[in-house]
């Protein structure tokens, strides 16, 4: 079968522990991406609290997401094809391991996009990424028109208002956030607010990368 990720051919492992999952990426192209780990509420690497998120829990912002892997060569490789060339099915590649993440019963939230990115890119990639987990995707935030996060100085992202809107009923439900990078928090946070204002319970986060 073909890697997804490098289109070589490549002969499936058949391991016990493969036994009962479908394998879409050869084992060198698998190894190129690290798995996060060190901050025990972002995956930033070596320390066991970073310092952006001891200021977040001072600030009563505390959060704890789940990054799964770190955002290197590779992974910008990825997120390039993956997001802005639309190829949708490079998402695959994760299947496996998101669907490992574990949540208390209730919703799935991705990350949504704007009106006009959403029209633009014709996907929302945090959305594909949230549809590969086992649970129930719900879309329940509406972001507004603005310039992409992506442009913004981090001192940006922390002055503009909050472009969430909730968009269901969210009272008492268990809420897990994804979105495809966790660059400063900023975002995952400004939904955490909007959710927690309509009376959402418990509030976690799951990102496909951690900047590095």
């Amino acid at each position: 079968m073909k890697c997804l990720f490098c289109q070589h051919d490549f002969i499936p492992s058949w391991e016990l522990s493969n036994m009962w999952t479908s394998q879409s990426v050869c084992t060198p192209c698998k190894m190129k991406f690290v798995k996060s780990g060190g901050c025990a509420d972002c995956g930033k690497p070596d320390v066991d609290l970073c310092q952006d998120c001891q200021r977040w829990k001072n600030l009563g912002l505390a959060l704890h997401t789940r990054t799964m892997y770190l955002y290197n060569e590779e992974a910008k490789t990825f997120m390039h094809h993956y997001k802005f060339l639309g190829d949708t099915v490079l998402i695959q590649m994760f299947t496996n391991e998101l669907k490992k993440v574990k949540m208390r019963r209730g919703w799935i939230v991705p990350i949504p996009l704007s009106r006009d990115r959403l029209s633009e890119r014709k996907f929302n990639q945090a959305e594909e990424i949230a549809k590969q987990m086992n649970g129930k995707v719900t879309l329940a935030l509406k972001r507004d028109e603005g310039t992409p996060q992506s442009k913004k100085s981090r001192e940006e992202r922390l002055k503009r208002s909050n472009p969430f809107h909730v968009t269901k009923e969210v009272a008492g439900k268990n809420i897990l956030l994804v979105d495809d990078v966790y660059t400063t928090g900023v975002t995952l946070r400004q939904a955490m607010v909007r959710l927690k204002e309509a009376g959402a319970s418990e509030i976690s986060a799951v990102t496909l990368f951690r900047s590095i």
